[in-house]
């Protein structure tokens, strides 16, 4: 009689916990971890309907939770939801980017024909993964100018040390909505990072994209002054004016912040 009272006893706790561990992939199978892809945003809506009330938007780049899928839509709150079409839950390659720092390898490569340490390097493959994930499958960013350079006077010394790097625009032709989502990976990727000429600067004639590795410990001052201007919501140039991109947010890693 002991001997059945024991087995019933394992046979009930096995039950349990197979029922428990259903529960569990259930829970974990419908909720997602998400970025957003629309460009430059997306509507959040109060139900799952692309006639309902529009409640607000979220920003391309930003990370949300699937909690629950109806009608091609993504709740994404309590009475939010917006669009599954514009929201790429595929997403676990990026897992630890926006907790875990890169790590602090200062070991000087060159690389696609540009000087960068390996930590910048890494923040760089981050950011084409985001790409990736926004709809740039594939997508790799090409420089006009690297770190530890001080060649380009124009630079005002910002790329003297570490962590800088100038990228080119012209291979997308300049497009906007690209150029949009290059800004915002590199952002997301742990960059102050803003689009150069595309407003009145003095970077009319040579479109790019200006970054700094935030972070950075071979970063010049001058880069580092820029940083602090870019956590301050302005242009990291001369002036101190208002960053051209403000409108695509900032998307920065928990890490960077």
């Amino acid at each position: 009689m002991i001997e059945k009272q024991k087995q019933t006893g394992i046979t009930t706790a096995m039950r349990l916990l197979l029922v428990l561990l259903l529960v569990s992939i259930f829970l974990f199978s419908s909720t997602y971890g998400c970025i957003v892809k629309a460009n430059p945003s997306l509507n959040i809506r109060s139900t799952a309907s692309a006639t309902a009330s529009v409640v607000g938007s979220l920003l391309q780049g930003t990370t949300v939770s699937c909690l629950e899928k109806l009608n091609g839509f993504c709740r994404v709150g309590t009475n939010r939801w917006a669009s599954s079409e514009y929201i790429n839950c595929a997403t676990t390659s990026s897992n630890g980017f926006d907790q875990k720092a890169p790590a602090a390898d200062y070991t000087r490569k060159t690389w696609r024909g540009i000087t960068l340490n390996q930590r910048t390097i890494e923040m760089i493959q981050r950011a084409e993964v985001y790409m990736a994930q926004m709809g740039k499958t594939g997508f790799q960013f090409s420089f006009s100018q690297g770190s530890y350079s001080s060649s380009v006077a124009a630079s005002a010394g910002t790329h003297d040390g570490g962590g800088a790097i100038d990228i080119r625009t012209s291979v997308v032709n300049n497009d906007k909505k690209t150029v949009d989502t290059m800004v915002v990976a590199l952002r997301k990727a742990g960059f102050a990072a803003w689009s150069r000429g595309r407003v009145a600067d003095s970077f009319q004639n040579n479109k790019h994209i200006h970054a700094i590795a935030i972070g950075d410990a071979q970063a010049s001052s001058g880069a580092k002054n820029q940083v602090a201007s870019f956590k301050r919501g302005r242009n990291g140039l001369k002036g101190d004016g208002v960053d051209p991109d403000a409108y695509l947010g900032r998307a920065i890693p928990t890490w960077a912040k």
